[in-house]
């Protein structure tokens, strides 16, 4: 299988790492239904708006761009589907000005009715060394903002 021609240097993981799981109440085939379901991100990733521009979206080479921000203000995420495994995994690789560098989902089933949803990146830092500094104090920022999008990520699938 050929992969969707994304830039060498992005795919390979970067030094900003961040991995943040929950638990969600429901069997893994909703839960990748759900996190899959790029334009619904929105209600549950706060400020942001997401939308497939090219492809389908559930399949390999599919382009979704996601802004988060308020009016014209905020940043662009621009990923290619690199990976797609339903309903296991999904791996991207940003390639957008600010966030750059690999980035998946991964499902794990625990019972019929309970799903560890993994989001994790390893993105290549903006501003060189001081990138690199500030990510050590905005690390634990950015993982307590997807952990509280990652909660209601689970609430929205019981309410799906």
């Amino acid at each position: 299988m050929t992969l969707p021609a994304v830039p060498a240097d992005l795919a390979r993981p970067g030094p900003g790492t961040l991995t943040v799981r929950v638990m969600v109440d429901a069997d893994i085939e909703t839960a990748f239904a759900a996190a899959t379901d790029w334009p619904a991100q929105a209600r549950w990733i706060p400020l942001t708006s997401v939308k497939v521009v090219e492809g389908d979206g559930r399949s390999l080479g599919s382009v979704v761009h996601a802004f988060t921000g308020i009016g014209r203000v905020g940043f662009l995420d621009v990923f290619t589907v690199v990976g797609w495994d339903p309903p296991h995994s999904v791996q991207v690789v940003h390639t957008g000005r600010l966030i750059r560098g690999p980035g998946a989902f991964h499902l794990t089933e625990y019972g019929r009715q309970r799903t560890e949803f993994a989001w994790s990146e390893e993105l290549y830092l903006p501003f060189g060394r001081a990138g690199e500094v500030a990510w050590a104090v905005a690390r634990p920022l950015a993982a307590a903002a997807l952990k509280a999008g990652l909660r209601r990520f689970a609430r929205y699938v019981v309410s799906r």
